[in-house]
């Protein structure tokens, strides 16, 4: 059923899509994890109109998914114009770990950048436990040229795919499962994150992105590329720089971080 959905759907432009969001964010707002989102909301921006920005970031929650279901059949022109991006050609040698968050859309943002560059690029991900959603993921990786990697198959992958040069990505943000983590200040409270990241620049000795994804518009973002750390990397904590850059987009538009994960577990 909902596999249906989502492939009639997909076929819809843009702008009816987005109209529709209008009558989805109503009952998002009200059956979607709302506790979660206004508690993390309110800790993290105490001195902030909370129902405010709660009403934002649902807003750009279902504007960013109708915009992923749309994926499967957007132009690619059409998608190339509608994520710009600064700082890109670095990648094109490969060999070079990138970092990302689910801040502004980040599913458009990494299928927009497999199109772009010449270097091939994978993704380290948790499969979504919904079966059409999966499949609708892994279309659209497919569409794009994008490899998508389930966690428990990264340290197979890393060594299956050494000599591709590729781009890893890793979504460092989601709260790390077991004890391979680091305690980061993050939004005004200890926060653990995955440690991977130091561990895999050091054991591969390659360069460390962070890919900054800001929404302009309604279906228009900006993407910029930097470089956090250089090999060797024996100097301070990537995960502390990636954090510093998340936390600086997350302040810069505070809305557009997934607030509805429960990242902070008492």
């Amino acid at each position: 059923m909902l596999d249906s959905i989502l492939k009639t759907t997909s076929r819809w432009p843009l702008a009816r899509l987005h109209g529709g969001v209008r009558l989805v964010e109503p009952l998002m707002r009200a059956t979607y994890r709302r506790k979660v989102v206004e508690d993390n909301l309110r800790q993290a921006f105490p001195d902030d109109d909370t129902a405010k920005l709660v009403r934002e970031f649902y807003s750009g929650f279902c504007q960013a998914w109708v915009e992923v279901v749309r994926s499967l059949e957007i132009d690619v022109a059409e998608l190339g114009e509608r994520v710009t991006f600064e700082g890109a050609e670095a990648l094109d040698e490969g060999n070079a770990l990138l970092l990302m968050a689910h801040h502004g859309n980040l599913i458009w943002a990494i299928t927009a950048l497999a199109e772009r560059l010449e270097a091939p690029v994978a993704i380290v991900y948790k499969p979504p436990h919904t079966p059409a959603v999966r499949e609708h993921l892994l279309a659209i990786a497919a569409r794009f040229g994008l490899t998508l990697v389930p966690v428990k198959d990264m340290r197979r992958e890393f060594l299956k795919r050494r000599h591709e040069r590729p781009v890893w990505t890793l979504v460092a943000d989601q709260r790390p499962g077991g004890r391979d983590c680091q305690t980061v200040d993050f939004c005004g409270r200890k926060t653990a994150f995955f440690a991977g990241p130091d561990r895999l620049a050091k054991a591969l000795k390659w360069p460390v992105y962070y890919l900054s994804c800001q929404r302009l518009d309604p279906g228009r973002y900006h993407c910029r590329i930097e470089k956090i750390a250089d090999p060797p990397h024996d100097r301070g904590s990537i995960v502390e720089r990636y954090v510093s850059k998340l936390q600086a987009d997350v302040n810069r538009a505070p809305a557009d971080w997934l607030w509805s994960h429960r990242r902070w577990r008492e």
